[in-house]
């Protein structure tokens, strides 16, 4: 199962600096691992995705204030007024999530991109609005016993980039 590694949400986490009284979406939820990291932390998680097969539900026992969403993130965005922060795993349509998002008053922002052409548009769509901070190239690896002795195994990198107003 394809799911944001342990790294990058706390790395996304320190970043985005959520508060106890914001509503965070994740937007791409995918296993809404990162919803059941944010959700402790903050007032609401809405977890959009367009295919809900993939949830865990174990994640989510705990979970109390996450409301799982089957939508494209387009289309929530256009109807949400109360989201304060985003997690977007998802980046299908990124420039338009990152201009809606914005719009409706959303204060900081991460993209997670595998790919370096989606990351290099959600930079240039942030720039666009004058609210682009910062971009990271992460690589994480994970050790393991080799013949006795510890090696490292390389975990897919992936691009973070924030947006804060």
């Amino acid at each position: 199962m394809k799911r944001t590694k342990d790294e990058v949400i706390g790395i996304a986490f320190s970043k985005l600096k959520p508060k106890n009284n914001e509503v965070f979406a994740d937007i791409g939820c995918y296993s809404c691992k990162v919803s059941a990291f944010f959700s402790p932390y903050v007032k609401k998680v809405y977890a959009v995705d367009v295919n809900l097969s993939n949830v865990d539900g174990k994640l989510l026992k705990e979970c109390k204030n996450i409301e799982l969403i089957q939508a494209h993130g387009v289309e929530f965005l256009e109807t949400a007024d109360d989201v304060d922060l985003i997690f977007f795993g998802g980046t299908d349509r990124i420039e338009e999530m990152i201009k809606l998002a914005f719009n409706m008053g959303v204060s900081r922002c991460c993209i997670s991109a595998a790919r370096m052409e989606v990351a290099v548009k959600a930079k240039k769509a942030l720039e666009t609005i004058d609210v682009f901070r910062e971009i990271l190239a992460v690589n994480v690896w994970r050790g393991y016993n080799l013949a006795g002795y510890t090696a490292f195994r390389p975990i897919n990198p992936v691009f973070l980039v924030f947006g804060h107003i």
